[in-house]
């Protein structure tokens, strides 16, 4: 099992070291603190499709609803094909109120790995088409800009399944993700922000909710060398709706 994992552990290190490389040529960072409540609720329509919904918010940082198609590929492996929309601080300013709008087409991949009984590791790939509306001098403008955005994230999950009591099962989740931009309005800011999680959660069937410690690591798309350090307190639930179970009753 170590031969399994060490290649999940090193790409977990290797997502730090940038995170560290910059603190150190940082010229200005900022600490925020706050508190990031989300909810995912998945819709099984059938074997192949699911119906796909999530709703982050941060105040002051961001609101962002999305909506996707799930595919259900062999091996348990997803992709997923939505939109989302997201309402975003104004560069430039220091007000904390969501005035600035994003559209986000996005297609992702999820591959999950089984461990063993209770470890499960996961990758994520997901691109973010970003819209953003532009901004000039801290005024919000009528048009938007665009860039490509990558996302590559690792979880794992580890489930205490001798503490399971009343069909809840409780668990811990370790994770990262790093986030690259591209595009021709990236200048400086290739490296957009890394996210480090470590989360506890109680799953009972198709119910889940999940708290913890999230780091957002970000840097500026509008001002060089300058970073924010939010420590993020995290509420999150999930939930999945079988409908298909409900068309067999119905039958």
């Amino acid at each position: 099992m170590k031969s399994k994992l060490l290649p999940y552990f090193a790409w977990l290190i290797l997502c730090l070291l940038p995170q560290g490389k910059t603190v150190a040529q940082q010229k200005q960072v900022s600490i925020e603190h706050a508190a990031w409540e989300a909810a995912f609720v998945n819709f099984r329509v059938s074997d192949k499709f699911s119906l796909y919904t999530d709703m982050h918010h941060i105040n002051g940082a961001f609101t962002v609803a999305r909506l996707g198609l799930t595919h259900h590929l062999p091996h348990h492996i997803n992709a997923t094909a939505g939109y989302s929309f997201a309402w975003l601080t104004v560069p430039g300013t220091d007000s904390e109120a969501l005035k600035r709008h994003e559209h986000r087409p996005w297609l992702q991949v999820f591959v999950p790995h089984t461990v063993s009984r209770n470890l499960s590791l996961s990758t994520r790939l997901r691109y973010d088409m970003r819209y953003k509306q532009k901004v000039e001098q801290g005024r919000l403008l009528s048009g938007y800009e665009f860039n490509h955005r990558l996302r590559l994230q690792e979880t794992l999950r580890l489930n205490l399944s001798f503490l399971k009591t009343m069909e809840i099962i409780p668990y811990f989740i370790l994770s990262n993700e790093v986030f690259l931009n591209f595009g021709k309005r990236i200048v400086h800011n290739t490296f957009d922000q890394n996210r480090l999680g470590l989360m506890a959660g109680m799953e009972r069937g198709p119910l889940r909710l999940q708290t913890g410690y999230m780091n957002r690591f970000v840097q500026s798309g509008s001002v060089p060398n300058r970073y924010t350090n939010n420590h993020n307190f995290t509420l999150w639930l999930f939930y999945t709706l079988d409908l298909r179970k409900q068309e067999e009753q119905k039958q």
